[in-house]
């Protein structure tokens, strides 16, 4: 057995049976994969606390533990315990929690959310790992409610609160016009409002959008505001340049001021010259187009004649003379009897 273990372990892997490898890497990820879930889940350096309060106050699993504002664990079960609710929580080893120890359910957000705040007190451990309903806090009870709406409706006066709303009918009776105009403008301000609210909904509705593109582009927004206080110091750094760039600037445009507004007659000689300049090439169109076609033979033949060096340097039968004329010298060669140039002259 150890000699085929070690002989399939000294195997190749592109040896193997591909399927088998396959199978074997899949079963060893989903292993990995359930131990880091097992290990998350497992509460490892955590531990499991208690806390009794008055009502749950909307608490639920998975709601935030806090210490001093920094989260160390949550929520895991609401239960009824009697008249109570228990709420066990995970937290932090680090957390100490002495017998002291308080526990509050609180707000998160106007929107309802709660999260539990712990308030670690006292030296020791925290006896059954739990925090009586005597160190428990709910954010509002219903009974507290009413007793603040009794306390508060005792203290009310209704004889002055009949007396005011009398003296106040008196006032009113004396009120001038402009009064009840300005109670009907604010009912047709109202109704305006009524009939447009579709049109107001839609404006906020764009409101958030432009919000929530703004908030999503910040980073380019940010990154456009540094760069424009990049350029805004390159500008003042070079600030003596665009001084002078704009001097020259102002003084070119009066110089063409002056040559174009002052001057105008020398401008206006200048256009009916090069007006009569076209004209003339107009009307030698043909001339000049033959001249461009047969200008290059003589141009190639002066390139080959001067090419070679400082002189001139050409080779010719005749040289530069005409064949009716080098037969009138070879006629005079026979008179002087002198050798013929040319024998074949006619």
């Amino acid at each position: 057995m150890p000699q085929r273990l070690s002989t399939w372990l000294r195997t190749p892997l592109a040896e193997r049976n591909k399927a088998l490898v396959g199978t074997t890497a899949l079963l060893i990820l989903a292993l990995i994969i359930f131990i880091a879930l097992q290990i998350s889940s497992g509460g490892i350096g955590k531990r499991t606390i208690h806390a009794e309060f008055a009502q749950a106050a909307g608490i639920s699993s998975g709601d935030a533990v806090n210490v001093a504002g920094v989260q160390v664990g949550t929520v895991t079960k609401t239960a009824l315990a009697g008249k109570l609710v228990r709420v066990d929580m995970q937290v932090d080893d680090t957390v100490d929690l002495g017998p002291s120890s308080r526990a509050a359910i609180k707000l998160t957000t106007l929107l309802g959310s709660r999260y539990i705040d712990l308030r670690p007190a006292g030296k020791g451990t925290l006896p059954d790992a739990t925090i009586r309903l005597s160190h428990t806090e709910v954010p509002y009870t219903l009974q507290e409610v009413l007793q603040d709406a009794t306390v508060t409706f005792e203290q009310v006066d209704a004889d002055d609160i009949a007396k005011s709303m009398t003296t106040l009918a008196h006032q009113l009776d004396d009120t001038p016009a402009l009064i009840p105009q300005v109670l009907t403008n604010v009912q047709n301000l109202s109704t305006i409002l009524a009939d447009r609210r579709s049109q107001i909904g839609d404006l906020l509705t764009g409101t958030e959008q432009l919000t929530t593109v703004v908030q999503n582009q910040q980073k380019n927004l940010g990154e456009l505001v540094t760069s424009g206080d990049k350029l805004l110091r390159a500008l003042l750094q070079r600030q003596h340049t665009i001084t002078r760039l704009l001097d020259a600037t102002t003084e070119v445009v009066g110089q063409l001021r002056t040559i174009v507004v002052d001057d105008n007659s020398g401008v206006q000689a200048l256009i009916t010259n090069l007006n009569g300049l076209l004209t003339t090439l107009q009307r030698n169109d043909a001339l000049l187009r033959n001249t461009m076609e047969i200008l290059p033979v003589p141009l190639r033949n002066f390139t080959n004649t001067t090419g070679t060096g400082n002189e001139v340097d050409f080779s010719s039968v005749a040289g530069p003379f005409i064949d009716s004329w080098m037969c009138a010298v070879s006629k005079q060669a026979q008179v002087r009897n002198l050798p013929p140039y040319f024998k074949d002259c006619q």
